[in-house]
């Protein structure tokens, strides 16, 4: 666990910065590691749902599950960026973007839970943690990326806090 610890702020790093280079935003890098933090909740909760004890395995699974689904994100994301309504803040527009999205996202889903699903039901003690956490957190993954990411990038990317108006005495 420490091994791993030491690299992290490396890879944090270098995972923020590609982020923001490719988006060229920081407020969109911000969404997709928000994404990626509640994808490990998730997955961390299915392993709490299954029974098994968290451990290096499942500590190790969450990476994988990030990627997973910071990658639907990002698929979300594109599609938004592509769409000039969409990228404006258009509700309707951020809907069909997300949808257009729907089937790349879901047969990623099943097929990752699909992989998992011998070492889920294989037994023991070693797989079947990694396996739950990251075919849990895949499966929650879906409403993140098409239901979770355009919400909170119409939020982040028009939110505007309204101005006092100063008042001047008389």
């Amino acid at each position: 666990m420490g091994a791993l610890a030491a690299y992290l702020p490396v890879l944090l790093v270098g995972i923020i910065a590609t982020l923001i280079l490719s988006f060229r935003s920081i407020r969109i890098a911000g969404v997709i590691l928000f994404v990626g933090i509640f994808s490990v909740g998730s997955g961390l909760l299915a392993l709490v749902f299954s029974g098994f004890p968290l451990g290096f395995n499942p500590i190790l699974g969450t990476a994988g599950l990030m990627g997973v689904a910071i990658n639907g994100s990002i698929v979300v994301l594109a599609a938004i960026q592509a769409d000039p309504q969409a990228r404006q803040g258009d509700v309707a527009a951020l809907v069909n973007a997300a949808m257009g999205c729907t089937r790349h996202i879901l047969s990623t889903t099943l097929t990752t839970i699909g992989g998992f699903l011998p070492l889920m039901l294989g037994g023991g003690l070693f797989w079947p943690p990694l396996a739950v956490v990251i075919a849990g957190g895949v499966g929650f993954s879906i409403l993140l990326a098409l239901v979770l990411t355009p919400a909170i990038y119409r939020v982040v990317m028009w939110y505007r806090p309204k101005t006092e108006v100063a008042t001047q005495p008389v």
